[in-house]
């Protein structure tokens, strides 16, 4: 269950902007309560599986592949299917509700009448979590159904989460949008070289000020703070895992991916031609070992409250998206006893990142990133592997890690209270102190 920290003057300041939005964040915590760290896919039916009400075709084979589903290591199928594929209905959740207890969640969308959408959340089951009202619901009439909607759903399915998706760097409409809806949380659309940045050669700045103003946007109002990521658009391993960790980083309490399939067989989770599934797609396995990873590390992460997320190779600034964080920000958020972070890497020296969070306990954990990514699969990730050496105060003889691979708590004895390792491009480890208390979250 995702809990407030009290941390002091930072919670004082969440709770007075927060002002009367506490409901929705029991709504969420309440969800969120037994439940795993979001790793879902959007599905749009590229196989165009019937009607759920029609007989299969003979031909027909069952979509989306439950086992590859499985493989990649999803635990959340979002359908989407009427948004573009002409359905009255939803073709993935049809192959669910017969061969899977996989989670689920569908599309609302602006169907109208009322009656017809109601219909819609009485005929799902046990295994639907909840509901996505809009994708970039800009319009202030279908703002407004969905608030309608909302609302039924607070009052006659209080156990489902709903959301709704729009551009991370949007920021005046989703501020707007949530203003209107009053969803349960937002989905932010996450494609770092596909947004903003344009033809940049590294991550903007204003993109980490898109992931901090939704993260203390989500924070303040007791949101979930889910990303979307550009599974059609990534082209490297390491932007993946850069457009994942620094998600993470920034507090990001799961994922819905852009999307399950795609007809180009070098993008998506699986490829389609002539409405059929031809097996992974080219990102399978990055995405999968990702996820992995994810899986190891979501307990703990439901488990802490962001704090802040600083940059060594960023000084303190103010961007169009919001602000950005340096080490040299003196907010007396952090403890001190992480004195110094270096990272070395040619031509990427100290391109790193932390996120600071704290736990029931007021434990400080925090994860460091590898900022370093390329734009293309034609540069070995490997060679974006960066030698990151922590000092720790002198009252600092022991740090704990928890494994992204194993998901076990590994002790590291400090010598000379320093630590050095490898980090992969666009990867993080998550540690915490020595303290004789567990790792949030492990059991």
């Amino acid at each position: 269950m995702k809990r407030v920290v009290p941390l002091v003057g930072f919670s004082m300041a969440l709770m007075i902007s927060a002002g009367g939005d506490a409901l929705a964040q029991n709504r969420y915590e309440i969800w969120q309560e037994g439940k795993p760290f979001t790793i879902g896919a959007m599905y749009y039916d590229l196989a165009f599986g019937p009607n759920w009400y029609d007989p299969a075709p003979p031909d027909y084979v069952p979509d989306p592949d439950m086992e590859l589903f499985r493989q990649a290591g999803l635990n959340l199928l979002s359908d989407v299917s009427m948004s573009s594929g002409g359905h009255k209905w939803y073709p993935g959740i049809r192959r669910l509700r017969r061969t899977s207890d996989v989670a689920y969640m569908i599309l609302a969308g602006p169907w109208k009448p009322f009656d017809s959408f109601q219909h819609r959340l009485r005929w799902a089951d046990e295994n639907c979590y909840g509901v996505q009202l809009g994708d970039e619901p800009q319009k202030p009439d279908d703002q407004r159904y969905h608030r309608q909607q909302q609302e039924w759903i607070v009052k006659e399915h209080p156990h489902l989460l709903t959301l709704f998706c729009e551009s991370l760097s949007n920021i005046p409409k989703w501020t707007e949008e949530w203003q209107a809806i009053r969803s349960d949380g937002i989905t932010y659309q996450w494609y770092p070289y596909h947004t903003s940045d344009g033809d940049s050669s590294d991550i903007s700045p204003q993109m980490f000020g898109c992931l901090q103003h939704a993260s203390d946007f989500c924070k303040q109002r007791g949101l979930c703070f889910f990303m979307t990521r550009g599974t059609r658009q990534v082209r490297s391993a390491s932007t993946l895992r850069m457009n994942t960790y620094a998600a993470l980083a920034y507090g990001c309490d799961g994922f819905i991916d852009f999307a399950w399939g795609s007809t180009n067989p070098e993008g998506g989770y699986a490829w389609y031609k002539d409405q059929r599934c031809q097996g992974p797609g080219g990102n399978f396995e990055a995405l999968a070992a990702v996820n992995r990873e994810v899986a190891n590390l979501g307990p703990t992460l439901l488990a802490l409250r962001h704090v802040r997320t600083y940059h060594l190779n960023l000084l303190t600034g103010v961007t169009w998206a919001g602000k950005v964080y340096g080490f040299d920000e003196p907010d007396n958020l952090r403890t001190g006893n992480l004195k110094v972070v270096k990272g070395e890497l040619y031509p990427y020296r100290d391109h790193l990142m932390v996120g600071f969070f704290r736990d029931l306990d007021d434990q400080e954990h925090f994860m460091v990133v590898n900022k370093a990514n390329s734009r293309g699969r034609e540069v070995d990730q490997q060679t974006l592997d960066m030698q990151v050496t922590l000092t720790f105060h002198q009252r600092v003889d022991a740090i704990e890690r928890l494994n992204r691979q194993t998901g076990a708590v590994e002790r590291i004895e400090l010598e000379g209270h320093t630590f050095t390792f490898s980090l992969p491009g666009g990867t993080a480890d998550l540690f915490k102190y020595a303290t004789g208390k567990p790792f949030a979250g492990v059991r």
